[in-house]
């Protein structure tokens, strides 16, 4: 009986999601950047499957809008490759989100993604990458980098 419920738990959160990325279809596009029924469907299932991988359980809505909204202005965000870009960064959200132990909120954290994002001229690998691990890492131990004595 459990077994029967997951798959309905999960392909309800993939309608959820793809009902919000249709809404994010309307900012976005405003820079280019549209996702199809199908790309709306595949980001949803690869949300899913980030949650899984970093064991997270989501409640309430998704994230997935959020990095729409911070990244579809990006200069270095093109229509071509933004399915596979909005996937990379949801891996990198979730994945991040358990490396602070969230003591960074969505916000915060996009930010940092966003800037890094930005400064590497739009390499996702950067985002990935020390910057933003160094951030988490620096968040998680508190230490503060605002000029701070510690």
């Amino acid at each position: 009986m459990e077994e029967t419920r997951l798959p309905e738990v999960l392909r309800r959160m993939e309608e959820s999601l793809s009902g919000e990325l249709r809404a994010c279809n309307a900012l976005s596009a405003r820079f280019g950047l549209t996702l199809s029924e199908e790309a709306m469907q595949a980001v949803a299932r690869r949300r899913v499957a980030a949650l899984r991988e970093a064991g997270r359980i989501e409640f309430g809505k998704s994230a997935v809008p959020k990095l729409i909204e911070a990244f579809c202005d990006s200069p270095y965000l093109m229509q071509d490759e933004y399915e596979a870009v909005l996937g990379e960064l949801t891996d990198a959200f979730y994945y991040f989100k358990n490396e602070s132990f969230d003591l960074l909120t969505d916000d915060e954290l996009i930010a940092a993604m966003r800037t890094s994002y930005d400064e590497s001229g739009g390499s996702v690998d950067a985002v990935i990458g020390t910057s933003l691990e160094t951030l988490c890492r620096g968040r998680r131990f508190g230490e503060e980098t605002d000029g701070d004595d510690g």
